[in-house]
């Protein structure tokens, strides 16, 4: 497949290439939800990001949006998750991800990590479904109910 054959081409960290827990975030503005223009990956996304493995899956959530987006959540909850196998490298890595709605956080939403980001912007669901190119856990949170 050609998304396989763009995998194979990124430049992955050593963590990248490690079977891992990863956690996503929906975080609503309104009727809007944030997305980032992923460099790597070359996609749209909501934000994810790996939990290290010495690391609650909470822990994960908070470290990773405060490294992204410079908030940290208060309230949050699982509602969705998924697990997906990805050529990397040359062989097989397992991703088994969380889908968080951060309810409540302190902070302001800013593009953290601009070398990672192109951009961050808030969607609507329908923007976000016309949009081509998105991530597995944006594919995810679209089947959600209620979002």
């Amino acid at each position: 497949m050609l998304i396989d054959i763009y995998l194979e081409k990124i430049q992955y960290n050593p963590e990248d290439l490690k079977d891992h827990y990863g956690v996503s975030a929906v975080i609503k503005k309104g009727n809007k939800i944030l997305m980032m223009d992923h460099i790597k990956f070359n996609f749209w996304t909501i934000p994810v990001g790996k939990v290290d493995k010495n690391q609650s899956i909470a822990d994960g959530l908070k470290m990773e949006m405060k490294e992204e987006l410079n908030i940290t959540p208060t309230k949050f909850k699982q509602i969705g998750s998924f697990t997906r196998k990805y050529p990397r490298g040359g062989k097989t890595v397992t991703v088994k991800a969380i889908i968080f709605l951060i309810e409540k956080w302190t902070g302001t939403p800013k593009n953290n990590e601009p070398h990672k980001h192109r951009s961050i912007k808030y969607m609507t669901i329908d923007e976000i479904k016309r949009t081509k190119k998105i991530s597995d856990a944006t594919k995810e949170m679209l089947k959600i109910k209620g979002l």
